[in-house]
């Protein structure tokens, strides 16, 4: 397994162009890609961005974005802005297109849509999504998130039993830990379609810690992980405060390195 890193651990200090000079600077050679504007996620910025990733030999697997600011729009009882919001997740799907990446993290309902809006309308707009990014190699990844409707296991299985196209996804651990479940459970359901990995560790005190500074069986995931006959990359996702120097990022990698590399 490949173990990269998000760019979003230097949110809101270092310009995300930035970031991945300095993560690459660390010795990492795959990573997500977090777009913190919409004016990160234009062809303009991206081919910029793919750019100066080449240069550093800096792989980009998987993209996420500021999901808050426009995901729940999608589902929008209003049709029209709907419309609006779906146009915006193209342009975030080229983006994603034009680095290279192959996943496309999504946090999706933060709530119960509108009354106006059923199941199936919900699972309609899925069907768009998943289509579209596979138009341009990029899969729809839901990412288990303790404050979204994603973060409750039944919700994921009905919808991954009614969407016409295979749902993928992405696992992040401190997301399970918050939503009080195992890791493990939301890997059962994920199976063979998941095509990303948080990685993070925890404590019985602290939900996010760096991979190495919390209690979290790694091992036991390599062999969960084997079964289900996953080969993505593992991406290291901490927020800010869980870190004081880049050199503890490295250090980490190294950790997962012999782990689950």
């Amino acid at each position: 397994m490949d173990i990269g890193i998000s760019t979003a651990i230097f949110y809101p200090d270092v310009l995300t162009e930035n970031a991945v000079e300095l993560l690459a600077a660390q010795g990492f050679r795959t990573g997500e890609v977090f777009a913190n504007s919409f004016f990160e996620f234009t062809p303009e910025y991206a081919l910029e961005l793919r750019e100066r990733a080449d240069r550093v030999n800096f792989r980009i697997t998987s993209v996420h974005t500021v999901s808050s600011a426009f995901e729940p729009y999608l589902f929008d009882a209003y049709p029209r802005r709907r419309e609006d919001f779906f146009r915006i997740y193209q342009s975030f799907v080229r983006f994603a297109e034009i680095l290279g990446a192959k996943a496309y993290t999504f946090h999706g309902l933060v709530k119960r849509p509108h009354r106006n809006m059923s199941f199936q309308d919900v699972v309609y707009i899925y069907d768009r999504m998943i289509y579209e990014g596979l138009e341009h190699g990029v899969a729809l990844a839901q990412e288990n998130v303790s404050w979204c409707l994603s973060g409750d296991l039944e919700y994921l299985k009905r919808l991954k039993d009614a969407v016409k196209e295979p749902l993928k996804f992405t696992l992040d651990i401190k997301q399970a830990v918050k939503a009080g479940k195992r890791p493990e459970e939301y890997l059962e359901l994920y199976g063979k379609d998941l095509v990303n990995l948080h990685l993070n560790d925890h404590d019985a005190s602290a939900p996010c810690l760096l991979p190495g500074k919390g209690t979290y069986d790694f091992r036991g995931l390599r062999e969960k992980l084997a079964a289900v006959g996953y080969e993505g990359p593992g991406i290291i996702e901490v927020y800010k405060e869980n870190y004081t120097a880049l050199e503890d990022l490295a250090a980490s990698r190294v950790y997962l390195e012999r782990i689950l590399g």
